[in-house]
Order: C-alpha cells, then sequence, then structure tokens
C-alpha cells in the first residue's frame, strides 16, 4: 500500500514539472542559417591584421628619378659611359617635370641592367651605400616625411615599391627606416650582375610585389593606402588598397583620380638641401652644355633604347 502511494505522487511531480527539449538539426539549421559565419570569421582575422601605406619612389617620394639622380657618381665610378651620363641631366629634367611613359620607363631599366652587366654585387652595393644618402636622400620630399611620420603614428607599416634598382632602394628605405622595400631585381651569376633584368617591379609588378609584401606582413590592403604618380607604372599598386592616394600624378592619373574621387596631392619642398660643397663639384662642361652635344647624347642613347626594345 506504501509502495502504491509513493509512485502515485512521483507521477503526479513529473506530470507537472516541465520538460525539457534537445532541439534537433532540423530546429537548430534555421537559427544557424541567420548568423553570416564567413563575416564573422573575416572580422575577426581583421581585428588581428594591420593597415599599411605603400610609396612608390620617383617623383612621388622624391622629386625626379632615384636612378638619375646617381648618373654622374656612377660615370665617376665607371659604371655609366660620359654620353649616357650627359643625357641623362636632360631626361631628368623633363622626368621632374612630366614623368616617364611605360616604354620609357622600360628603358631606363633595362639600360640600368646593361650598364652594370659584369659588375659584382659587392661594388654595386658599395657604391648605393655610398652615394644614395648624398644623391638621393636629399631628394626626398618633406611632405613625405610627414605622411611617413602620420602612418607611423597610426600604428601602420611602411613599404617603399620603386622601378629603381633593388640595391638603391634598400639603401634610401634603411636610411628612411621602413619595414621593408620592392624593387627591380637583376640577374647574378658568380657574384656579377649579367645585365639581364629577372623582375621589373612596374606597372602589375608593383601591385605583385604589392600584395607580397602584405601576405608576409599580415597587411589588410583594405585598410591600407597606396602614393602614386605614374599612370603606367603605379594605376595596379594603387587599385589594390582601400585608400588610393595619386600624389604628382601624371595627366593620365590625374584625369583617373578625378573620376573615381581619389584624393589629389603635391609633394613640392625638399626636405634636406644639398651642401655647397656638392654643387660646387658639377663639372663646368655639364654647367654649360652646348645645343649639338646634347642632341648628339640625346640621340645615341635614344638609339641604345630602340635596341634594347628589340631583345
Amino acid at each position: 500500500m506504501l509502495r502504491d502511494f509513493a509512485m502515485r505522487i512521483c507521477a503526479r511531480e513529473s506530470s507537472s514539472a516541465p520538460v525539457a527539449r534537445t532541439l534537433d538539426c532540423a530546429e537548430t539549421a534555421p537559427r544557424l542559417a541567420t548568423l553570416d559565419i564567413a563575416r564573422m570569421v573575416a572580422e575577426q582575422d581583421r581585428s588581428t591584421r594591420r593597415a599599411a601605406a605603400f610609396f612608390d619612389v620617383d617623383r612621388t617620394l622624391l622629386r625626379g628619378s632615384s636612378l638619375l639622380a646617381v648618373a654622374r657618381p656612377m660615370r665617376r665610378a665607371g659604371f655609366m659611359p660620359t654620353r649616357a651620363m650627359l643625357h641623362s641631366l636632360v631626361v631628368q629634367a623633363r622626368f621632374s617635370v612630366s614623368g616617364f611613359d611605360e616604354a620609357q620607363i622600360r628603358d631606363a631599366v633595362r639600360g640600368a641592367g646593361a650598364l652594370v652587366a659584369g659588375v659584382k654585387a659587392e661594388e654595386l652595393m658599395d657604391f648605393a651605400r655610398r652615394e644614395v644618402p648624398l644623391h638621393v636622400l636629399p631628394r626626398v620630399h618633406a611632405e613625405a616625411r610627414a605622411r611617413i611620420a602620420w602612418h607611423r603614428e597610426r600604428g601602420d607599416l611602411v613599404f617603399l615599391v620603386s622601378s629603381s634598382p633593388a640595391q638603391f632602394i634598400s639603401v634610401l628605405g634603411s636610411i628612411i627606416g621602413v619595414d621593408g622595400v620592392a624593387g627591380t631585381v637583376a640577374e647574378l651569376r658568380d657574384g656579377r650582375y649579367t645585365g639581364r633584368i629577372l623582375r621589373l617591379c612596374h606597372g602589375t609588378g608593383k601591385a605583385d610585389a604589392v600584395r607580397e609584401l602584405a601576405a608576409a606582413h599580415h597587411v589588410d590592403l583594405a585598410l591600407s593606402h597606396a602614393y602614386g604618380d605614374s599612370f603606367a607604372s603605379d594605376l595596379p599598386m594603387l587599385e589594390s588598397v582601400g585608400h588610393p592616394v595619386c600624389v604628382n600624378g601624371d595627366r593620365a592619373l590625374t584625369a583617373h583620380a578625378q573620376r573615381l574621387g581619389w584624393p589629389i596631392e603635391r609633394f613640392q619642398r625638399i626636405s634636406l638641401r644639398p651642401s655647397p660643397g656638392r654643387l660646387s663639384r658639377v663639372p663646368a662642361r655639364v654647367a654649360t652644355l652646348s645645343g649639338p652635344a646634347v642632341r648628339r647624347a640625346h640621340g645615341h642613347v635614344r638609339n641604345t633604347a630602340r635596341a634594347l626594345r628589340e631583345l
């Protein structure tokens, strides 16, 4: 009798107690479908990634061309014939005003590769360490230095990306204090340059270099800035980031930036001035070039460029 009474009490309590249900897959699926899993993962990944600033060098970071800036020292070091050096002065003036088109950039880089064919890598690196601080660093725009400092304050990484030789850009980058560089790479064999260009950091090559730097340093390109001046050389790099900036742009890039609403800026002030001693070392015959001499030099290098294009 007591056992029957206890069973009736237990049955009454169990019938009045709430029953916990176990949700099956069919019930949970609609709820999970409302969650954007891909976005959640992307946001979590983005929180661990950094922004960066990618600076083109020639006519953006600095006035004119870094390669042409060392033309006279290259002649003195035996890397460049006098006629080519004289022509480089004419080219420098034109490049500073209007920049180069794609063919001219490729000719200049290939010509530089031909000039150092047979040169030891150690010799060229020693040359870069000696001459870049004297002839390239003084051309860096004060506005560019200020912008780099601004990115540093934000915690951004800073990179230089240039079609100029990687040796020169690496030395410049180490002086300025950037996190990495990408430049044109020439072939080495037995410690000497062959004159062949392995990788031209120009156009799509610049965009590839930016993506490689971003992957290596966990950079989110959508959060990053890029600064460039050339439609032919810099546009792919600018399009690869979330914040492109046109600096000292040529006509084509400036028009493109205006159409898309990109910021357009002018970097003009020189951060360091060359010493009077450096100016006094310019040969008198360079300062008083005759018209025929300039035309002869221009014709010689134009013919060389045409031959290089046929390679």
